[in-house]
């Protein structure tokens, strides 16, 4: 290597090395607590639909939504999503995108040929359970 370059290359290896050891020691997913004394709150998120219906979630880890639906509870899990986030379990999804009011939800059913139950919106009240 030439006597010029070798600074440069110098550098570039500290740089390179910086950067994968930061990369090692972040942890992307936050994980829940496992304090038994810590208070968590957990969101209730109200949505309303199209038909009238309204829709109660909470996302009480980053991989489930509870979702209640006409007097039901039902427990779903993240799974691949093209945009927003997708939640299901063996008969329904329960696809969100964005977050606050106005971000939209859909419920339908988990099938083959998917028909879409509810399209829904987030409205601005969220409780604390």
């Amino acid at each position: 290597m030439p006597a010029s370059l070798r600074p440069l290359a110098a550098v570039a290896t500290l740089v390179a090395g910086g950067l994968l050891v930061s990369g090692c020691a972040s942890d992307p997913a936050p994980r829940p607590s496992t304090d038994q004394n810590s208070e968590s709150t957990v969101t209730l998120m109200t949505y309303r639909c199209e038909s009238g219906a309204v829709i109660r979630a909470t996302y009480p880890t980053d991989s489930i939504a509870l979702v209640r639906y006409r007097g039901e509870t039902h427990q779903l899990q993240v799974t691949r999503a093209a945009s927003g986030v997708r939640y299901v379990d063996d008969s329904l999804q329960w696809w969100t995108k964005g977050s606050g009011p106005g971000a939209t939800a859909m419920l339908s059913e988990r099938a083959e040929k998917s028909e879409t139950i509810e399209h829904c919106e987030e409205v601005n009240s969220p409780d604390r359970a």
